[in-house]
């Protein structure tokens, strides 16, 4: 099968510069990757109505019947009790009720705005729409514009973003699902930097540009190989959205930083799509240490970032084998396991193996196990040390 490869690697890539890519890799699983540091956009939210009047009980089953997932609690006492139940059950909760009952409510329960549900208050009567919680992260500003809209009410939105009419870094990493690393530090540094008119740029790497279409980069300035390096020199921050562990605007602004020590204050960031899957083969019983080393090595071989897998996969055999749930772990990734009949459907397609056939009963393993999570294989097979690996990318 004719492989897709990736576009800024295997030739180019020197072995001194294949011993920094494996460094970097060894930096990324050493310092660990966080879930706190990744987002995806919930799909098929579930939302909980809070009414505590009569008029307010009409209100929230005219919001129910123009949305989907919604349950409706009609409650006028043990409001907090109730909250407590619905808090973690619930992507959203809408309170119709003054703000005051809905803010005492929730107070016990708020971590952050990356955990918490989205929050919205409605006034008994439908005039006024408020986002009160989560946003951004939480989805709470999309829903209350929805629920404006049908209600034909004012929303009021007050994140600083949204009323300064910008885009926000933690609303395109949601959107994309993806990770960065410390999330919470960088979102609040771009957000606040577009709200104050610095220069903030956002480059897409090409295997992501279609991205570019749905979402709000208001504020941003988009960086293209065409656009000029003195350009890139003055802005504030740039941040790329890649899943390589260099791509082209990396060389940029190492060579900007390298001949201009004004600019060694540059912010550069780098949001990590995460939607490559990682198919993987060992010999029984082979060590974690061992299996996580020879992945480092394939990841920085293909030039692809670890945070970038969101899925891992096997087969079947393959459930118990310590070291393979270790490494997916490490890389926050959710592990599959296909059963013999599922490689065969695709397992033709790639190098056969008679002594793997033997003993597994299909030809091959780690290429497959790519295929079947992305449909694609991007990379030839590693085979070394016991151990394969191979990448397929999934589409957005």
């Amino acid at each position: 099968m004719k492989m897709e490869k990736n576009k800024f690697d295997s030739d180019a890539i020197s072995i001194e510069r294949n011993i920094d890519l494996k460094n970097e890799v060894d930096r990324i699983l050493e310092n660990g990757i966080s879930k706190k540091d990744i987002v995806i956009a919930k799909k098929n939210i579930r939302i909980a109505i809070i009414a505590v009047t009569e008029k307010g009980k009409n209100t929230a089953e005219k919001i129910a019947s123009e949305l989907e997932n919604v349950d409706v609690f009609f409650q006028k006492r043990g409001i907090k009790e109730l909250t407590r139940e619905l808090f973690n059950k619930y992507e959203c909760i809408i309170f119709v009720s003054a703000c005051g009952i809905a803010v005492r409510c929730i107070s016990p329960f708020l971590k952050s705005k990356f955990e918490d549900p989205a929050v919205l208050v409605v006034d008994d009567n439908g005039n006024n729409v408020i986002s009160l919680l989560s946003g951004h992260i939480g989805g709470a500003n999309e829903i209350t514009l929805k629920i404006a809209d049908v209600l034909n009410a004012n929303p009021v939105i007050t994140t600083s973003t949204d009323t300064n009419k910008k885009g926000a870094l933690d609303v395109i990493v949601s959107k994309i699902g993806g990770y960065v690393e410390n999330l919470r530090e960088s979102a609040k540094l771009v957000n606040s930097y577009l709200v104050d008119d610095k220069r903030v740029g956002i480059y897409f790497d090409s295997d992501y540009e279609s991205e570019k279409d749905s979402l709000n980069l208001s504020g941003f300035e988009l960086i293209d190989e065409k656009t000029e390096i003195d350009a890139i020199a003055k802005l504030d921050v740039l941040v790329s959205v890649t899943d390589k562990l260099r791509c082209w605007v990396d060389e940029i602004i190492y060579n900007i930083k390298k001949d201009n020590e004004e600019k060694e204050d540059l912010i550069y960031i780098k949001l990590v799509p995460r939607r490559i899957a990682l198919g993987m083969g060992c010999r029984k019983n082979t060590e974690t240490e061992k299996m996580i080393k020879e992945f480092s090595t394939f990841s920085a071989l293909n030039n692809i970032h670890p945070a970038a897998i969101v899925k891992t996969g096997s087969l079947i055999i393959k459930k118990d084998e310590k070291c393979m749930i270790d490494l997916s772990k490490a890389l926050c990734a959710e592990f599959n396991l296909f059963d013999v009949d599922e490689i065969c459907t695709c397992d033709y397609m790639f190098d056969k193996s008679e002594f793997v056939k033997k003993n597994t009963g299909v030809y091959s393993v780690a290429q497959p196990s790519a295929y079947l999570l992305s449909g694609n294989v991007i990379s030839d097979k590693y085979k070394n040390n016991g151990t394969t690996f191979a990448f397929g990318r999934m589409k957005g």
